[in-house]
Order: C-alpha cells, then sequence, then structure tokens
C-alpha cells in the first residue's frame, strides 16, 4: 500500500465519514426510510475515501 501525504481536503473527507459513521450508531433500526438514508450516506463516504486512495484517479 503506497503512502500518500493527506491535504486537508482529505482530512475534511475523513472527519466527515467518521461523523457519519457515529451518526450510523445512533439510528433507529425501526426507522426504514433512515435507515436508507443512513446507508445512502455511508456509501458516499465510503466511495470518497476509496476516490481518495485510489492511485489512478478511477473508480
Amino acid at each position: 500500500m503506497a503512502r500518500f501525504e493527506m491535504t486537508g481536503h482529505d482530512r475534511y473527507r475523513v472527519e466527515k465519514a467518521r461523523e457519519e459513521l457515529a451518526r450510523a450508531g445512533d439510528l433507529d433500526l425501526a426507522d426504514d426510510r433512515a435507515m436508507a438514508r443512513t446507508i445512502g450516506r455511508l456509501e458516499v463516504a465510503l466511495q470518497l475515501l476509496l476516490d481518495m486512495l485510489d492511485e489512478d484517479g478511477t473508480s
């Protein structure tokens, strides 16, 4: 795995992903709509983190 220097924007993405993950821990599993929104936000956060790590910039 290649090491890289994180930019301020990269650190911001990591911080926001951590916030989304923390919010997901407080989710009411009986609320289907909230679950769907949370899953969508987690998918986006994960994709942004993966894009950050992707060496050639393709998904």
